[in-house]
């Protein structure tokens, strides 16, 4: 109530000013403050300042783009899915605080001033749907190559592109109605990350991909392999602990998309996992 009181109290410059910050994709402070009017009231005030980008910059783009290369030749060659590949995967350079390891032990410095930062990045991206530029053309093409995506028990099924043409704003609001059954936006931005690694493979020979994809599988396949690395580094205790409604480590949501650690290196692998019946030269041994 008193945060709801407060927001009403604002003057239009300064809601202007919040809602400008919020649909920036920047990382921001805000605090409280008391700014005079006359001399006998005062009404709240707020002092956004901002506090470095956590959004897709250079170093994150080329990380990113890094990995979907990877990704491409990987299945273009028909290499066995071996360690390998995942050690080049992690030759891009992160833009994440966990950059040394996943438990941050070389880097508690630099980890201890942006703990949250990611969690609440996808938190704000989730709760206003925001996703990457050709996000829904892509999902257009990924479900010419399967039977649909089930997200959350909901599925969009591959009729959806007889139906309508990927550009169409009716598909964009189709797939986003599905992605909103997902009642927690973190982990619906960790969804929409799945389904952006899994589009990925839409430029790929590869006729099918298996008839229902269920993401959310993938995303908690991705989710065990971390908490299986973080274990690998000796990490106990509230580094492990996950999030009651969808089961997902709390460390996990607050992980930067790409770098050596990066959410998309283990969506990756769980996907190659998920699909591996599918992938060219699947008699290749898996280490």
């Amino acid at each position: 109530e008193e945060a709801s009181e407060s927001l009403m109290n604002l003057s239009p410059f300064d809601m202007k000013n919040l809602l400008h910050h919020i649909l920036s994709g920047k990382e921001f402070g805000v605090e409280r403050s008391l700014r005079p009017v006359d001399s006998s009231s005062s009404s709240p005030a707020i002092s956004i300042h901002e506090m470095g980008h956590s959004g897709a910059t250079k170093t994150e783009r080329s990380g990113i783009t890094k990995l979907k290369s990877e990704m491409k030749q990987f299945f273009h060659e028909g290499h066995s899915m071996s360690s390998s590949m995942f050690t080049s995967m992690r030759g891009s350079t992160p833009s994440s605080p966990t950059s040394t390891s996943p438990t941050g032990s070389k880097g508690d410095t630099s980890w201890g001033g942006r703990k949250g930062q990611w969690l609440r990045r996808r938190r704000l991206d989730g709760a206003i749907n925001r996703v990457p530029l050709g996000f829904y053309e892509q999902v257009w093409k990924i479900l010419q190559k399967c039977h649909g995506l089930s997200i959350d028990g909901y599925v969009l099924p591959s009729s959806t592109t007889k139906e309508m043409t990927p550009c169409e704003i009716k598909f964009a609001v189709h797939v986003e109605s599905v992605l909103n059954h997902v009642p927690q936006p973190e982990y619906r931005q960790l969804l929409v990350e799945a389904i952006l690694v899994l589009t990925f493979l839409s430029d790929i020979e590869v006729n099918s991909i298996g008839g229902i994809i269920h993401v959310d599988r993938i995303v908690h396949m991705a989710n065990d392999l971390f908490l299986q690395e973080l274990k690998s580094f000796g990490a106990t205790g509230s580094i492990l602990e996950k999030d009651v409604a969808t089961g997902i480590c709390h460390f996990f949501y607050d992980s930067a998309p790409s770098g050596a650690y990066g959410t998309m290196t283990y969506l990756t692998k769980a996907i190659i996992i998920y699909l591996h019946d599918f992938l060219p030269n699947t008699g290749c041994a898996m280490q």
